[in-house]
């Protein structure tokens, strides 16, 4: 009987793994790639979380970092170009990109929670808006956006990383990583 008990404990424990996993690759996910850039691969980017709190900022950059880093892409943090201990403004974190030998910047930031649509349609949850802006062309080159089902209820650190894992498959869908 203990076999039985067994079983449906680890069949119950495998079945709400999958649908968790589902839960977070099924949040909505919009690309946009601009017609002139679909060509363009990159390999080499710049991670900027803009956020008004550096702990949150750094979380977001880092794992975006990771994940580019475990597709073996090279990636720099902004915090690390641009380092908070200096003055920090557009033109700063501008001069960064151009300088840093990043191919591309990504930029992640929160979609407006004060909108119409956010608080009504989309229930107030969180959603990112991502740009990835070509350093040498100094345009965006592809827009995402990216809805967060469940954001409030996880830590920093695992909404980070789940962010970053839909970033770099994104990228990846829309081939714009320089393939080794």
């Amino acid at each position: 009987m203990s076999d039985l008990r067994r079983f449906a404990a680890v069949a119950i424990l495998g079945l709400s793994m999958a649908l968790g996993l589902a839960g977070c690759a099924g949040a909505p996910g919009y690309r946009f790639v601009d017609p002139a850039h679909q060509a363009q691969r990159y390999d080499g980017f710049l991670a900027y979380g803009a956020f008004a709190d550096l702990a949150i900022e750094a979380a977001f950059e880092q794992a975006l970092c990771d994940r580019l880093f475990a597709a073996g892409h090279a990636c720099t943090p902004m915090l690390a170009a641009a380092p908070p201990t200096r003055e920090q403004n557009a033109a700063s974190r501008h001069a960064a990109s151009r300088t840093s030998g990043a191919q591309a910047t990504i930029v992640i930031e929160l979609a407006d929670m004060d909108t119409v649509s956010r608080r009504v349609i989309g229930q107030g949850r969180a959603a990112y808006n991502v740009r990835v802006i070509d350093n040498a062309a100094q345009q965006v080159s592809a827009r995402f956006v990216f809805d967060s089902p469940d954001g409030a209820r996880r830590s920093v650190a695992k909404q980070a990383d789940a962010l970053a894992r839909r970033i770099v498959a994104a990228l990846e869908a829309e081939s714009l990583l320089y393939q080794r």
